[in-house]
């Protein structure tokens, strides 16, 4: 009777017939091999189902089909079905490198103690603006961590299957619903881990979408608000699921920092704000 997987990698979709793939060629090239793929598409109308239905005799994937486009729901039903040791939820449009898996199974191994993690991020794009928003993303993980207001986004989250067994993503939330997530499995008294490395290539797609402003002011009322406590189920804030084609065309604008969780840290976290600011030179 064969074992159950170590890692159960999650990947809800919707339109996802571009990105898909690379993300499953990155993980057909893990140097950890331990896990299984449940694919879980909500209705696409291209080609995600059947790019995915392509990897069946490369790596261990499964593909669930829901007529619910609700991430959350995705995430859940890709949970329930998952049969590792742990979950991890990724987004389509991540990429990997090669010892990704590998270097998660380090850290916990190395932190056992841990019941729930992300990790920070990278880009792929190499100019200042991005880069740029790849340390304020970093950087205001750190905080919120200090300050008792993790944050994670659903494109990384990895939970021990024990613990998704009895907390689940609130499929009402319209948005933040990783965040609450998280908020939840904390607040059951489980232990949440931020890993500097291994990192993982964050898309910049809705950045490039809608624009770096304009999406950055809504990621920064989304944080306010959630450091408020209130909750979304009622509004989006601005912030759409609107699958994998929406993002093809590009659009840009100005930079904007969006550190205002900084304002709620006591002068103890301040102080060790201050120590970890000095390891982010380059904010701008």
């Amino acid at each position: 009777m064969p074992k159950n997987p170590f890692f159960s990698i999650v990947i809800p979709t919707l339109n996802e017939e571009k990105y898909l793939p690379i993300l499953l060629e990155d993980l057909s090239n893990q140097t950890f091999t331990d896990f299984e793929i449940i694919h879980v598409d909500g209705d696409s109308e291209d080609l995600t189902i059947e790019k995915a239905s392509e990897w069946k005799n490369k790596i261990s994937i499964k593909t669930e089909k829901t007529e619910a486009r609700n991430v959350a729901f995705q995430r859940n039903l890709g949970g329930e079905k998952a049969t590792g040791q742990w979950i991890i939820f990724m987004d389509a449009d991540n990429k990997l490198p090669e010892y990704f898996l590998q270097g998660i199974k380090y850290r916990l191994d190395e932190s056992i103690e841990t019941d729930l993690f992300t990790t920070w991020i990278k880009v792929e794009e190499k100019t200042r603006k991005y880069q740029t928003i790849e340390t304020a993303i970093n950087f205001n993980q750190e905080i919120s961590k200090i300050i008792g207001k993790e944050i994670a986004f659903g494109a990384m989250i990895g939970v021990k299957k024990e613990i998704f067994n009895k907390i689940k993503f609130d499929e009402k939330h319209k948005v933040g619903e990783d965040g609450f997530f998280v908020h939840s499995v904390i607040k059951a008294g489980y232990n949440f881990s931020l890993f500097r490395d291994p990192t993982y290539f964050y898309s910049m797609r809705r950045v490039e979408k809608e624009g770096t402003f304009k999406m950055l002011i809504i990621a920064s009322q989304i944080a306010i608000k959630y450091l408020q406590g209130k909750k979304f189920t009622e509004k989006n804030y601005g912030y759409t699921m609107k699958g994998g084609e929406y993002y093809d065309q590009i659009t840009t604008s100005p930079l904007k920092n969006i550190f205002s969780t900084i304002e709620a840290a006591s002068e103890k976290q301040l102080q060790r704000v201050k120590q970890i600011l000095n390891n982010f030179k380059n904010i701008t």
